[in-house]
């Protein structure tokens, strides 16, 4: 079976949660769930014929520099419209925990920041540190099997 989704009816939307053990996470400048600019995970909508595994491990090296396998969910979460109905899925991979925050200066638009500056972040991304908090991952399958950008 297939492990790219070469098609979809439904938004699948990405983000990346990076951390360090000293409590920061890298973030980088974008638009907030409210339309004003501020930090937010990487994030991306999967385009058509691409691998969710793939794409995430590009942008986050070309957002930020780092680059991690990003084999595990950390939350997930069905998207709906005002009449209830699904229009797409969103994921928060998990981009592993660093020892301290590195030494080398960030790329331009991406900080490691401390997560009491976290001010009400998304209902998403609180979950996502919990689980990262408490070591529950899933892992990410499509159909069932691991995509082979999971590896490597």
């Amino acid at each position: 079976m297939r492990t790219t989704i070469t098609r979809s009816p439904l938004s699948l939307i990405f983000h990346i949660l990076a951390t360090t053990t000293s409590n920061h996470v890298l973030m980088v400048r974008g638009r907030r769930e409210q339309g004003e600019e501020g930090w937010v995970l990487p994030r991306s909508e999967l385009p058509p014929g691409r691998c969710l595994i793939l794409t995430a491990r590009e942008l986050l090296l070309t957002t930020t520099g780092y680059d991690r396998a990003l084999n595990d969910v950390l939350a997930f979460s069905p998207r709906t419209d005002e009449a209830g109905e699904l229009t797409g899925l969103e994921y928060v991979l998990d981009g592993g925990v660093l020892p301290e925050v590195p030494g080398s200066d960030p790329r331009e638009g991406t900080s490691w920041v401390p997560m009491r500056e976290l001010h009400e972040p998304p209902a998403i991304y609180q979950y996502a540190i919990i689980a990262a908090g408490q070591h529950r991952r899933l892992p990410f399958l499509v159909n069932a099997d691991r995509p082979d950008a999971a590896f490597g």
